[in-house]
């Protein structure tokens, strides 16, 4: 049966040289739009109730894992000054490409009964024409008197002060993530640049991100790694060039067909599979090299038969 198997593609090698290269620009095609997961993995099963709790609560209430918050601290917050530079910040932010909303302290808004309509009017306590400190005080007395307001976006106790960040959801399931939030993050060292004041960040879209992006990062040193390390090792085994080059080839292959069938499976790049292309250049190269010297073993004993 092999010898039959060996003949045959000895035969036709050719042939099917020509329809592995094909289909392998076909799977390196395929490859190429695997997409990297945004998402953390599950850590219950999906049918367990509390799970089926949390599904619940947030179809009901909505997801938040599209706000980012940003928080200083500051004692002189609404000296004119400081509160004019937190009011740039916010503005620069609102410009930022997909995000969608942005809620903070110069951006509070208070209701007020409209004797006309008869109707609740959302009027800002700080007006975008504040020029005094004045005009600050009496807004930021009113602001102290709304309780809704009370460790939302300020903490009185330890002078700290937030602003939450809206990003459109369907960007932060794209490759426009890791550019938003630079940008994002961009306008923030701009603003401790200026005003010297620290600003502390969090939020999930800059955690998923981060994680994302390190995910890519690992994942090419990792493959790069893998392969310079196995060329030279190939090449203090056999000391050939053209064995090194066929040993690669077939690894590589192996790492294209690979992310290829992750792609026509429906699964994504993430932590546990970005380690699949690195697995498969150190699962392959050793056995390139058995196959290889197994070749050499056989080809010695025809020769030795073949003299006898």
């Amino acid at each position: 049966m092999w010898s039959r198997l060996a003949r045959f593609v000895i035969k036709y090698r050719l042939v099917l040289l020509i329809g592995l290269f094909t289909a392998t620009a076909v799977m390196g095609f395929f490859a190429s739009k695997v997409k990297l997961s945004y998402d953390f993995a599950r850590a219950i099963p999906t049918d367990n109730p509390k799970y089926k709790d949390y599904v619940a609560f947030r179809e009901k209430f909505g997801d938040d894992g599209n706000v980012l918050v940003i928080a200083v601290q500051l004692e002189n917050f609404f000296e004119l000054k400081n509160f004019k530079a937190y009011t740039h910040l916010q503005e620069q932010i609102k410009k930022v490409p997909n995000v969608s909303s942005v809620l903070s302290v110069p951006s509070a808004i208070n209701l007020q009964k409209n004797e006309l309509t008869e109707k609740l009017d959302a009027v800002k306590i700080f007006s975008d024409s504040i020029t005094t400190q004045a005009e600050i005080d009496s807004a930021k007395a009113v602001l102290y008197n709304l309780p809704f307001y009370k460790s939302l976006l300020y903490n009185q106790e330890s002078n700290s002060y937030l602003m939450a960040v809206g990003i459109n959801k369907d960007s932060l399931n794209s490759p426009k993530r890791s550019k938003i939030i630079q940008d994002i993050l961009a306008c923030t060292k701009s603003y401790e640049t200026a005003t010297n004041i620290e600003t502390h960040i969090s939020g999930l879209p800059l955690i998923r991100t981060i994680v994302g992006d390190r995910i890519q990062k690992e994942m090419k040193f990792f493959l790069i790694g893998s392969l310079a390390l196995s060329t030279l090792i190939l090449l203090l085994f056999f000391r050939s060039g053209s064995t090194t080059i066929i040993s690669l080839l077939v690894v590589l292959f192996g790492v294209i067909w690979s992310v290829g069938v992750l792609y026509l499976c429906g699964y994504k790049i993430t932590l546990l599979t970005a380690l699949t292309p690195p697995l498969v250049v150190v699962i392959g190269i050793p056995n390139c090299i058995y196959f290889i010297n197994k070749s050499i073993h056989l080809t010695w004993l025809v020769k030795i038969k073949t003299k006898l």
